[in-house]
């Protein structure tokens, strides 16, 4: 009896556990690509915030997974640390959907959802099929579960076994904890415990104590999450895991209250236990939606920002790959993170790379390369791993435009470091570059970034106009480029060849950068 009981268990929890998996990854692709729209249009205050991590939970279906993806869009710069306190606040309220269901016995009606799911996947829509058959899995697992624990109830040495060892709230609290940290999901916890109240082997009070556990375990997954994330990203992930021990430590004291409550109410206890897991982040919400602020302020002094040198990748978390709409994201800030390192640190005082004494000039160049190089790799292999997600097409064709850019991006790197590997021969040459010919790499060179600066305000807007007025100016340019080069051949005076290779490899070094942001305006209007 004993192995078929863990056998039930795990098995049932198991398919539980891997339909809650599907139903999130059905809602992921139906609704994600919304989310960036959604979430900067309902956080302008932290009342919309909670709202908004309602809708976003109960979606996904799971806290953790909603948690993770606020993280990620805190880490990505989405959302501020003050935005994404209301929005986890909201997003505890949002899984309550899933354990309200089954304490309506929907577990009855599993394989037509399953039946259903399985027809609209191979008939229709993958993703809505998807959730349907999540649904259906999850419903099916709970029934599996409820039924390998039948003979508890006639059993009195299992019951009594079960209220011994939830005899002290603290421990079935930990417990509880425990096992959601595992399985990452406080439906699971809270559907067993609902399982165990039924067949008589949990009090009221026990039951109530696990629903605490399991809202403070779904903190751990968020928390992972935010180990190698910015530090408001951290900051946030924190703020959640305190928000949850606050709200327990609150209703520890008042259990006799909240199941004096439940029983008034009425109902089975399965549906009590629903009510409870609600009235608990109900309640926990309003009391600390007022302070979001002011734990912002908080959380900022809790986890300040050490004296340390910055690392070069500000964006990419492992975490976020789970949620490829949130991953690509973060992806896009961090190409725009790798535009700005190319225009602050390489196109700068480009001017002085064509004077003889500027040697720690190029040097600079020279070593930010090797951080592009940094940057260019941890996109490469960031976007490698999304794409062997199962994304939508939107997705697909997203991770592939920033493979491009990525690309084009470490090439205009690898062209201005060569200028700078060139112009280093200027150090021990003879004489040095004439002046009208100085003047005129200078004016390819200004007409060559304001290529490249539209190319990246066209990319970080997605302004397919700006774009075109990229691709438009490369004639412009190329002519440009033939001019100079055919008055250095017609006109020129300077007798040194190795000048004259100079110059030559400077202004085609300028077309190779021209080159890559035409490349990135036909990537931003679709042409890959």
């Amino acid at each position: 009896m004993i192995v078929q009981l863990i056998m039930g268990v795990l098995g049932g929890l198991g398919i539980f556990l891997y339909g809650m998996y599907i139903a999130s990854e059905g809602l992921k692709k139906s609704a994600s690509s919304h989310l960036k729209n959604f979430l900067s249009r309902v956080t302008k205050n932290q009342f919309l915030g909670a709202f908004a991590g309602m809708v976003l939970a109960a979606g996904l279906q799971s806290s953790s997974a909603a948690t993770v993806m606020v993280v990620g869009f805190v880490n990505a710069g989405l959302l501020t640390l003050r935005q994404a306190m209301g929005v986890m606040l909201g997003s505890a309220i949002g899984t309550t959907v899933t354990v309200q269901l089954i304490a309506f016995n929907i577990t009855d009606y599993a394989l037509i959802f399953i039946a259903l799911g399985v027809l609209v996947f191979l008939v229709s829509s993958k993703s809505i099929g998807s959730i349907l058959l999540g649904f259906g899995f999850v419903f099916f697992g709970m029934g599996i579960i409820t039924e390998a624990m039948l003979p508890i109830q006639t059993n009195p040495e299992f019951a009594g076994a079960f209220v011994y060892l939830t005899d002290n709230l603290i421990i079935t609290i930990l417990i509880a904890l425990v096992f959601t940290a595992i399985v990452q999901n406080s439906a699971a916890t809270i559907a067993i415990a609902m399982t165990l109240a039924a067949s008589g082997s949990l009090t009221m009070e026990a039951a109530i104590a696990i629903v605490y556990g399991a809202n403070i375990g779904t903190v751990v997954t968020a928390l992972v999450s935010s180990i190698n994330a910015s530090k408001d990203a951290q900051r946030t992930a924190v703020a959640h895991a305190i928000f949850k021990v606050i709200g327990v430590l609150f209703f520890l004291p008042l259990t006799p209250i909240l199941v004096n409550v439940l029983d008034m109410i009425g109902g089975d206890i399965e549906r009590k236990i629903a009510y409870g897991h609600s009235i608990f982040n109900i309640v926990n919400m309003l009391i600390l939606l007022p302070f979001c602020n002011k734990f912002a302020d908080w959380m900022v002094i809790l986890i300040s920002i050490k004296d340390k040198t910055p690392k070069h990748i500000k964006y990419l978390d492992k975490g976020s790959l789970e949620v490829p709409t949130v991953a690509l994201i973060q992806v896009r800030k961090e190409l725009g993170h790798m535009a700005i390192v190319l225009d602050k640190k390489m196109f700068h005082d480009f001017y002085m790379l064509l004077n003889e004494r500027n040697a720690g000039h190029r040097q600079s160049i020279i070593q930010t390369e090797k951080i592009i190089d940094v940057i260019y790799r941890s996109n490469y292999h960031y976007l490698q791993k999304i794409t062997k997600k199962d994304l939508s097409d939107e997705e697909s064709n997203e991770s592939l435009k920033y493979l491009y850019i990525n690309n084009d991006l470490e090439g205009i790197s690898d062209a201005l470091q060569q200028i700078a590997h060139t112009t280093i021969k200027l150090e021990t040459a003879s004489s040095s570059l004439n002046e009208w010919e100085i003047n005129g790499i200078n004016e390819l060179y200004k007409e060559v970034y304001k290529s490249y600066s539209h190319a990246v305000k066209a990319f970080e807007e997605n302004d397919n106009n700006i774009a075109m007025e990229v691709i438009n100016r490369n004639p412009m340019i190329l002519r440009r480029e033939k001019e100079l080069r055919f008055q250095h051949f017609y006109h020129g005076e300077n007798e040194s060849s190795r000048l004259s290779s100079i110059y030559v490899d400077v202004i085609n070094d300028l077309l190779r950068v021209n080159h890559h942001s035409v490349d990135i305006s036909h990537t931003v209007i679709g042409m890959v």
